[in-house]
């Protein structure tokens, strides 16, 4: 009862000074702590941390909004945007920050509002719009000398970059958020930014004494949700070097903690990354009940990395345990999720590559107007010494800019249209042989030197020649394509993808160990087996034999990795199809590649 009385005081007081500072406001009390100025320092202070004050002082200020100077309705105007977004009202949030964006003359309180809708555009997944106001946030940076603002910038900037792969310059923003925090911030943000894009873009060899020394200062500053963001991305690290067991620990000891901050995008990561250390320990019971965890804790309607990873967990439990309608049903789900998923990532970094290249057409007109200008302004010169010679040097001058443009035009486009018949498989849309084996050798060659190894996985579709001659070749190349997609879902951005001839194809898979390309030539054999074929014969399966070769056994030659997975792919056609063998270098002769119609 006290205490709701006092905050009721405090409330009223609050009013009291806010309608006092506007009506006497003048330039004499600008350092009053009643004034206006002062009474907007205070909310955006507070803002995070007592929300319920913070809201007060802004309706009252709006009450007087008229009464206040430029700068000060600016800063009002930011204050309502943020309140706006943090209550989850969108879009009369994004249009508040939108307005001092674009339109406030103080460039921090403009940084400051382009920050916030960068973060604000990336949780709506408006990418495209996102990285239009990274570049804005960009051209405004040089000349911000606000520490705090610079950081709260960086910081947006280093997210939205890592998840769209560019992950160097994330790393860079990170960086330098550390090496300059403002006062009342630490380490600890930059920290866990950086580590999160290292691991991310899987340039994390081994962990540094940095991040245990960022999470104590994490910890000692109150930062809960970025160190146990750190935590959960060292668990990670651990899951994917084979020491599941520490996993668990680190995640087992701190997820009470975890749960208790309501955040719960980090406790679906924690449960995912649980699910996963559990199903390599063969811990089936607490597998599946981090699984399912990890899939009932992740936004709702959205399909994220942690329902994507639960999704795959419940399907591997309930196959090992022998429920064949379960596993499919997950499988089913997982195969969703990891669509979508993979979806999203991909449609961040494509918003990202068209807005760099929309900024690169700005930049090439504006130099292109610069330059008529300079033709104008020679040719006004001209024009006045000798009028018609100047005329007919314009009109020459302007053909035969059209005419070479219009020629590099036209050169350039027949240039696009043959590289993309020479080096695309006519049928499939993948690359044809002579240009897998390019891209291939580049990537080993790539891998050789920096000590990366790769696998080479070589597949054809099972019994494909009895599908030309029962269905005909329309059929068959409806059976082929349809393959294709399904594997192309499967695969990643950086893995090279081709097709060798006739029903055989190849992929390479850069920086992956041999168990690791075991594990994703068995889920693209999956997936095709559990595709109908075509559309319109939905009952007729068709499976495919798998042989792979890793560079660990073979070395970064591709000519002896097709052999050695020539061989293993043979070896699973004669074990009756439909299945996986890895490549063994022992009985291979030193021969040339031949590709075998196996059927």
């Amino acid at each position: 009862m006290r205490r709701s009385l006092r905050h009721a005081l405090a409330t009223l007081a609050a009013c009291l000074l806010v309608f006092v500072a506007v009506v006497h406001a003048a330039p004499e009390n600008a350092g009053n702590p009643s004034s206006p100025e002062a009474i907007l320092a205070r909310a955006d202070t507070i803002k995070a941390t007592d929300f319920a004050t913070f809201g007060h002082l802004i309706d009252d200020l709006a009450r007087f909004e008229a009464k206040l100077a430029p700068a000060e309705r600016w800063k009002l105007r930011f204050l309502q945007g943020w309140r706006a977004t943090w209550v989850g009202d969108y879009d009369a949030g994004r249009k508040a920050l939108e307005d001092v964006a674009d339109n406030a003359n103080d460039n921090v309180l403009r940084l400051r509002a382009t920050a916030t809708l960068i973060n604000l555009l990336g949780i709506g997944h408006r990418y495209q719009d996102a990285f239009m106001r990274l570049n804005q946030l960009q051209e405004l940076m040089p000349s911000i000398r606000d520490r705090k603002a610079r950081f709260q910038g960086l910081g947006e900037a280093s997210q939205l970059l890592s998840s769209a792969g560019q992950f160097e310059q994330a790393e860079a923003y990170a960086r330098e958020m550390m090496e300059n925090p403002p006062p009342g911030e630490t380490i600890c943000k930059g920290a866990q930014h950086l580590l999160r894009a290292r691991r991310e873009a899987n340039r994390l060899e081994t962990l540094d004494p940095m991040y245990l020394r960022a999470i104590e200062t994490c910890d000692a500053a109150g930062d809960d949700v970025f160190a146990d963001s750190m935590r959960s991305d060292i668990a990670a690290f651990h899951l994917a070097h084979e020491r599941p067991a520490e996993a668990v620990k680190i995640l087992i000891d701190t997820r009470d903690g975890a749960r208790a901050l309501n955040y719960p995008a980090l406790l679906a990561e924690y449960d995912a990354t649980l699910a996963q250390a559990y199903l390599k320990l063969g811990d089936l019971a607490n597998a599946r009940r981090f699984g399912l965890s990890a899939v009932a804790g992740s936004i709702r309607d959205e399909f994220t990395d942690p329902r994507r990873v639960g999704y795959g967990v419940l399907y591997q439990v309930e196959q090992q345990l022998g429920n064949a309608a379960a596993a499919l049903a997950y499988h089913e789900k997982f195969m969703a999720a990891d669509k979508a998923y993979l979806d999203d990532v991909g449609a961040r970094s494509l918003a990202f590559q068209i807005v760099d290249q929309q900024l690169l057409a700005r930049k090439a007109e504006v130099d292109a107007l610069n330059k008529q200008n300079e033709i104008l302004r020679l040719t006004g010169a001209l024009d006045r010494k000798e009028v018609e010679t100047g005329r007919l040097y314009i009109f020459v001058l302007l053909a035969g800019l059209a005419a070479i443009a219009w020629l590099v035009l036209w050169l350039r486009r027949s240039q696009l249209r043959f590289m993309k018949l020479a080096r695309r498989d006519g049928l499939t849309g993948i690359c044809n042989r002579e240009h897998f084996v390019e891209q291939a050798e580049r990537v080993l060659a790539y891998g050789a030197r920096s000590d990366r190894g790769a696998c080479l996985i070589l597949f054809d579709l099972d019994h494909f020649k009895n599908v030309n001659d029962t269905y005909g070749h329309a059929v068959g190349d409806e059976v082929l394509k349809r393959a294709v997609d399904v594997c192309r879902r499967a695969l990643h951005a950086c893995d090279v993808f081709g097709r060798l001839g006739g029903e055989e194809f190849a992929v390479l898979l850069p920086d992956c160990s041999p168990a690791q390309a075991r594990a994703r030539a068995e889920q693209l054999r999956l997936s095709i087996a559990a595709t109908s074929a075509t559309q319109i014969r939905p009952n007729m399966v068709v499976t495919a034999s798998f042989g792979i070769a890793g560079t660990m056994q073979c070395g970064f030659e591709l000519h002896r990795l097709l052999v050695v997975a020539d061989a293993a792919l043979y070896r699973a056609k004669r074990a009756g199809r439909n299945c996986v063998f890895m490549g063994d270098t022992g009985d291979i002769p030193d021969s040339p590649y031949l590709s075998e119609a196996r059927g």
